[in-house]
């Protein structure tokens, strides 16, 4: 593979959910995690009853979680992948519309939700712009500070300032099960692993985070 390319298009996503690659390395697990760590961080009443918009959603898992927590909603999902979206009209389509796509065509909703999508994109602002024209607040949220590998899938690394340009943007930082070590993990590969480098003299490793921008849609 070219280290230097971006492997993140289409056809790529298209192989990872027809192959079952994508279930294989447990990402619809991954996605109730994430979703369900990020509940308590989302500034939404249970009550709401507008629209909901989950941009990437991959086959539709957090839809379900989302569904749970605001009964009165309305939910869409949107993915690039024609594959993955087949999976959530099965699975989730009656409390759920479904399209595939870009940011191009997402419709009109009232919240946007982007939950580990953003360290893909290599056009990540233009598009976050994009969606703020579609809603009145988008939430992104995405791995805090990632050491970038090359040709890794996540082209990105984001901190408290990534979003600044905008006019209102909130910024939380917290630990997401389906990301951050637990249990076993965290004591072996964060806490015995780090005895072992200070011993060594060598960098010790941060337990990974997750970080939310709440982006309010700027008023004119």
């Amino acid at each position: 593979m070219n280290m230097n390319k971006n492997i993140n298009t289409k056809e790529y996503w298209e192989y990872r959910f027809k192959s079952g690659d994508w279930e294989n390395k447990c990402g619809t697990e991954q996605t109730r995690l994430f979703t369900l760590s990020q509940l308590e961080h989302l500034e939404i009443p249970t009550e709401f009853n507008g629209t909901i918009l989950d941009f990437g959603c991959a086959s539709g898992e957090a839809l379900e979680i989302l569904h749970d927590r605001f009964p009165n909603a309305k939910l869409i999902g949107v993915d690039l992948s024609e594959n993955a979206i087949q999976t959530a009209k099965k699975n989730y389509g009656a409390i759920a519309e479904f399209f595939s796509g870009d940011e191009s065509i997402v419709p009109d909703s009232d919240i946007i939700i982007s939950s580990n999508v953003f360290e893909h994109l290599s056009e990540y602002y233009k598009i976050a712009r994009k969606l703020l024209e579609k809603c009145k607040v988008l939430y992104i949220i995405v791995p805090y500070k990632e050491v970038i590998v090359p040709g890794d899938e996540h082209v990105n690394s984001f901190s408290e300032y990534t979003f600044s340009k905008f006019q209102n943007v909130k910024t939380k930082v917290f630990n997401s099960r389906g990301w951050t070590q637990y249990g076993f993990k965290l004591l072996f590969e964060i806490y015995l692993k780090n005895i072992i480098k200070f011993i060594l003299n060598k960098p010790t490793r941060k337990r990974s985070k997750q970080i939310m921008f709440i982006i309010q849609k700027e008023v004119n």
